[in-house]
């Protein structure tokens, strides 16, 4: 079963790729992710994540949000 997180970062690219990494090092198995420009410096992410590895999805949660510039960590529920 896949399940979404979004949250938003300040710093763009730079975020994405660090949150991208630590999910992988953590061996969280990543399916897909996107990127929408809100303004000059703030993004909005959803990452795709596989939970069949029971790895835990509030642990990916919590995992990003001890980035400094990560916020509004939230699941995303497609209507």
């Amino acid at each position: 079963m896949c399940r979404t997180i979004s949250f938003k970062v300040s710093s763009g690219m730079d975020s994405a790729v660090r949150v991208l990494t630590t999910l992988r090092r953590k061996q969280f198995d990543v399916k897909g992710f996107s990127m929408v420009s809100l303004d000059e410096k703030n993004s909005e992410f959803r990452v795709m994540l596989d939970d069949e590895k029971k790895l835990g999805f509030d642990r990916a949660m919590l995992q990003m949000k001890k980035f400094v510039d990560v916020y509004d960590v939230q699941e995303y529920l497609s209507n």
